[in-house]
């Protein structure tokens, strides 16, 4: 009999739930929620760097200069030129001839061929024509002598000097090892072997022209034990390598520079050898390197020293972002990042028309009044001396919210249906995008339209619902963004869901109704039972929360010598040390002593100026907490089981306490776990691999996004739980399994 009542009873549950969730449908439920939602939306917003390269430079025959990116361009290039030579060159003298002087050991020991200078001239070595035969024993040298004009042959005044370097056949470079600077007139280029002995076999053979030279007037000369002139007209092959020392003006060797396909004549400046060019044209290298050539009316290049001044301009984006809200005006955000480059390094944002409202904080600190800020050209300056390498920066401007006009012939819907409108955008192109929030405050559709074109034309919005939607208000936010101004508007839809009663059913509440008389008791009595446990559970939930987030104070005290072995501030602020004082004062003075605390946890409550103060004793410790409010019961009882893992942990080291208190800092997680302390800490999200519930992970999502909106690496459950207006118990229930499974970890 017990047997089938009890079936009888289960089935009169089943069919009289069936009938509640039939008649719950046909109640319209309406989730309403408010229209003040923010939209946040990235931005890019252009700004221009400026920037000065000063430097100098010497001894260059082009100009190289250095940009810092490809995307960097010039805008003015001032150069000032001086100290202008010609570039070091190869002068030949005499390249042609056949005939040879032989210098012998048994013979002549050397020749020497005139080198006439006709401006002053640094010489830095020669080029030789001619062979070797033989293995050379003792040294021959390759010199430069002054000219005996009474003989025309050297005078024996060696001005340059080097061994010779010569093989076979072929023209043979001779290095002096120092530069020698000639003036001009007339020298002798010689090889000397006045130091070979008829014991070397070598001999050293220089080819010169015997008829038709061009150099008539060049004296060779001959050594036989003194220099002697030899012959005039027909000179020995040689080729001097040799830059003219003198200074030129710009325009008397037209000097000019070459770059950007262009070619700029560099004008004389106000002394000898001296010049300068001033360029105004933009040019776009689109390189790091940029070099400039210098050109000449001569066959050679020049050389010259260089001061100059190169103004750089750069165009690039700050990442931004834009708040939203409706009937607000805009709110911008530019995070740009510097980093100083040269010289007067400064940065330019022409902001549009419409923003107003300006302030700039450098590592957030409000520096408004030291840049520039231009109402009338609408532009922002930050100046070299402002701009910090390494800072933080925020540019904050307001902007007005650009009207939009909804048109919405419909605002309540039903399942499958169209949630349908049309929006009058702004004339100006930019993109307009639709945002869909359901009943629950989740996104449920979205939606971006560009408009390349201006328009007057009304743009249709829609979002065919699901067949079976969550009833309530549905929120529609329409917003208009060109990248430098914005509109937001707000529209709220009702959403109905009728009901369908399915012909089972009818069946199923017919035949139900029978056994329904009967079992209504029962089954009321069991619906009161478990609505009232799960209201005990939320309440536990509750108190759980609101107990720990009252709790200022936690000490724990040696009963015999009365020394703090272990506390810890849990409010926002500092606790005044005269609370505590008095109360232990008003200890002393009424004389309250708990008894029997030696084998259970017993615990008084007072209240003293404007706290709650409880003191729970047992054995040889007394646990003092101090609160904004009376704790729930919950609470009290769990100070007895914290009372119980303290003794139980720790009661032999109180037993026989010396004064060291360090070995007590374990009780913090012992008060973590009886008092939920971990609610208060700042959260950090971990990855764990645990199986997690939608529940949990619509909590993670939330947290992400409040740690994405704060730029924190943390977030508090209070943006979690205080989300949605009111206390929401299943979420709080939530964050604790995700504390549990250490998903959510105080960061401490």
């Amino acid at each position: 009999m017990r047997k089938i009542n009890h079936s009888l009873l289960i089935i009169s549950f089943f069919l009289t739930t069936i009938a509640f969730i039939s008649l719950v449908q046909l109640i319209n439920i309406s989730y309403a929620q408010g229209h003040d939602e923010t939209i946040i939306v990235s931005t890019s917003s252009r700004m221009t760097e400026m920037t000065e390269n000063i430097d100098n430079q010497t001894s260059v025959s082009s100009i190289s200069l250095s940009l810092p990116s490809e995307s960097w361009n010039i805008t003015n290039i001032q150069l000032n030129i001086s100290d202008i030579k010609l570039g070091e060159e190869v002068k030949t003298v005499e390249d042609k001839g056949q005939a040879i002087h032989t210098i012998d050991p048994r013979g002549k020991l050397g020749y020497g061929v005139e080198i006439n200078i006709t401006e002053p001239t640094i010489i830095f070595g020669v080029y030789i024509y001619g062979y070797i035969t033989g293995t050379p024993v003792f040294p021959v040298y390759v010199q430069i002598q002054g000219f005996d004009g009474g003989t025309d042959a050297p005078d024996g005044n060696i001005l340059a000097n080097t061994l010779i370097n010569i093989s076979s056949p072929e023209w043979h470079l001779q290095t002096f090892e120092e530069e020698i600077s000639l003036t001009t007139g007339s020298y002798y280029l010689a090889i000397n072997g006045s130091e070979l002995f008829p014991t070397d076999k070598s001999t050293y053979n220089w080819f010169y022209n015997a008829s038709g030279s061009y150099n008539i007037n060049l004296h060779t000369a001959v050594y036989d034990g003194e220099w002697k002139q030899d012959d005039i007209g027909k000179p020995l092959l040689y080729k001097l390598i040799q830059r003219v020392n003198r200074s030129f003006n710009p325009e008397e060797v037209n000097m000019t520079a070459e770059l950007n396909g262009s070619s700029y004549p560099i004008l004389d400046g106000p002394s000898k050898g001296t010049g300068n060019l001033t360029i105004n044209d933009v040019i776009t290298p689109n390189a790091t390197d940029f070099n400039i050539e210098i050109g000449n009316n001569r066959s050679i290049g020049l050389i010259f020293n260089l001061s100059y001044q190169v103004k750089l301009v750069n165009h690039f984006f700050s990442d931004g972002q834009l708040e939203l809200r409706d009937n607000s005006a805009n709110s911008w955000l530019l995070t740009p990042d510097f980093t100083k480059i040269h010289q007067n390094y400064t940065v330019k944002f022409n902001y549009p028309t419409s923003w107003y409202n300006f302030s700039v904080k450098r590592n957030g600190v409000d520096i408004t009044p030291n840049v520039t800020i231009n109402i009338l050209d609408e532009y922002l300056v930050i100046p070299n001396d402002v701009l910090i390498d390494g800072a933080s920066w925020e540019i904050n401007a307001n902007s007005p919210n650009v009207v939009l006009s909804l048109k919405t012939p419909k605002l309540k819907f039903e399942p499958d249906q169209d949630l349908e409108f049309s929006v009058l955008p702004p004339i100006n192109p930019g993109n307009l995008t639709y945002v869909l929030i359901n009943s629950l405050g989740f996104e449920e559709y979205r939606e971006t339209v560009e408009i390349a074109v201006t328009t007057t034309s009304e743009i249709v919005l829609a979002h065919t619902l699901s067949s079976n939607p969550n009833k309530g208000i549905y929120w529609a936010y329409v917003y208009w963004f060109d990248g430098e101004n914005a509109g937001i508007k707000s529209q709220d839809f009702q959403v109905n869901v009728p009901f369908v009663l399915d012909p089972l059913y009818i069946v199923i509440i017919v035949v139900g109704s029978v056994l329904l008389a009967g079992a209504s008791f029962i089954s009321y009595k069991l619906v009161k039972r478990s609505k009232t446990k799960h209201q005990e559970f939320r309440q536990k939930i509750y108190n759980k929360y609101m107990d720990v987030l009252n709790l200022d104070y936690f000490i724990i005290i040696e009963k015999n010598t009365g020394l703090n072995i272990y506390e810890q501030l849990l409010a926002g602020k500092d606790i005044d040390a005269s609370l505590i004082t008095g109360f232990l004062e008003a200890i002393r003075n009424f004389g309250i002593e708990l008894t029997g605390a030696n084998e259970q946890s017993q615990t008084i409550k007072l209240e003293y100026l404007e706290s709650k103060i409880i003191m729970s004793e047992f054995k040889d410790f007394r646990i003092l907490l101090i609160m904004k409010d009376n704790p729930s019961q919950d609470f009290l009882d769990s100070i007895k089981s914290l009372s119980y893992d303290i003794d139980g942990e720790y009661g032999e080291d109180l037993a026989n306490f010396t004064g060291e208190i360090s070995k007590f800092s374990g009780i913090k997680n012992l008060l973590d776990i009886h008092l939920e302390t971990s609610l208060i800490y700042p959260l950090e999200l971990k990855t764990q691999n645990v199986k997690i519930s939608s529940d949990e992970k619509t909590l993670i999502i939330r947290a992400e996004e409040v740690m994405k909106m704060r730029k924190t690496d943390y977030f508090f459950l209070s943006y979690l739980l205080y989300a949605k207006k009111g206390f929401q118990i299943k979420d709080a229930e939530t964050v604790l399994n995700l504390i549990d499974k250490k998903i959510f970890k105080p960061k401490i």
